[in-house]
């Protein structure tokens, strides 16, 4: 039987780690996910959640100027 590759993977993020790559608070990243409806999976018996790391991305740059301004 031959076996599926993969082309591009997804990588999943946790909250903390969203938090930490893009300089947020753990609870602003909930808030997306609750209030804003980021895009998000839950897995295991906590229901811990789990982001696209391109989900996140897109969410950002369109809700926040990043970047130096003058």
């Amino acid at each position: 039987m031959m076996r599926r590759k993969r082309i591009n993977p997804v990588w999943l993020l946790t909250v903390e780690d969203v938090a930490r790559r893009y300089d947020f608070h753990p609870n602003t990243i909930r808030a997306w996910v609750h209030k804003d409806g980021l895009r998000h999976y839950r897995k295991g018996r906590g229901g811990k959640i789990y982001l696209r790391e391109d989900d996140v991305r897109d969410y950002i740059a369109r809700n926040y100027k990043l970047g130096n301004t003058p």
